[in-house]
């Protein structure tokens, strides 16, 4: 049985902003009881042992929020109960590489069974695949770019914001995305500016598993347009894509840590995670201007500005690697 109809949003954003904060705090507690710490290491930007799995508490909101999605609300209930666990397995006790991208692509096949991309230009087999592939790979990236301090929450922060505006409150997508960006906004206290609990990998893939999923949504019920959504995280994508097609070039194991994204560059050389933070919030936050602008524009429009946004992105990404060259003793993956 799915609720058909979306509740009033803001006593609900305000309540899911107070249950992620008290609720990562109280993971914090239960993580340093149990010694589960992220502690400093040769790909780690962090200089103490930190609490890691307080994403927990955003994955919560949004299992209890997801109610209100729906047709499809099985699939993403059970789709963010089958990656987020993935996650916090890893947390509490360390999972491989196979393993745990196996149960990424276990909780990707109910949301793209049940929300397709495209499947009118795809066919059924290919927007399944599409839907697949999108989801794993935000979930990827997002787990990519948790290195910094409010980073991936802040970027989620504001892809649930843009959802909201794109697909309106009316929306399941748009309430589910205010939902997002309030859960968000409940924990960042406990990253930003001084990180006194990490999301960890239960975190990262409930993010990204979120923004896949409720684009998918979106899209399937005509709420927004392809363009504008990609927009939205255009910002991760640029910086994990970039980096990830460099190490490809390399030839180097791009399953391995590293520390050769764009962000944390930055940080070895010399900035602040609190200024990365808010340099990566303003160009995602244009970003979102953009999206809501070119919502009323033809889809012609619309392709056109989002790839003369991601030259440029791509362009701004290259010209700060110069200043924010790889350092190879830095650089090193380890296992």
């Amino acid at each position: 049985m799915t609720l058909a109809v979306v509740p009033s949003p803001w006593l609900p954003a305000v309540l899911a902003a107070g249950v992620s904060f008290v609720a990562a705090d109280a993971w914090r507690r239960f993580a340093l009881h149990r010694q589960l710490l992220d502690a400093p290491g040769p790909r780690r930007l962090h200089q103490q042992p930190t609490p890691r799995g307080g994403g927990i508490a955003i994955a919560l909101v949004l299992l209890a929020a997801a109610a209100w999605l729906g047709q499809g609300v099985a699939a993403f209930f059970v789709g963010l109960v089958v990656t987020a666990g993935a996650g916090l397995v890893d947390d509490l006790r360390n999972l491989s590489a196979l393993p745990k991208l196996l149960l990424q692509g276990l909780g990707a096949l109910p949301l793209a069974w049940a929300w397709p991309l495209a499947p009118e230009l795809l066919g059924t087999g290919g927007g399944f695949a599409a839907a697949l592939l999108l989801v794993l790979v935000l979930v990827n990236f997002w787990n990519f770019m948790d290195g910094s301090n409010g980073l991936a929450a802040s970027q989620a922060l504001l892809v649930g914001v843009g959802l909201a505006g794109l697909t309106g409150l009316a929306s399941p997508a748009g309430w589910l995305g205010l939902m997002l960006a309030a859960a968000c906004l409940g924990f960042l206290p406990h990253n930003l500016p001084k990180a006194r609990l990490f999301l960890g990998d239960v975190g990262s893939h409930a993010l990204g598993f979120a923004v896949a999923g409720l684009s998918l949504h979106a899209l399937s019920r005509s709420d927004a347009g392809f363009w504008p959504l990609l927009l939205l995280p255009s910002t991760m994508l640029l910086d994990a894509g970039l980096t990830l097609l460099g190490r490809l070039l390399r030839r180097q194991k791009v399953w391995q840590a590293h520390r050769e994204h764009l962000y944390q560059r930055a940080v070895a050389h010399g900035w602040s995670h609190s200024r990365i933070c808010a340099v990566y919030f303003a160009w995602s936050g244009l970003a979102l201007l953009l999206a809501c602008c070119l919502a009323p524009a033809s889809e012609a429009t619309q392709a056109v500005a989002t790839l003369a946004w991601l030259v440029a992105g791509a362009a701004l990404y290259f010209w700060a690697g110069r200043f924010w060259p790889r350092r190879e003793n830095l650089m090193e993956s380890v296992g």
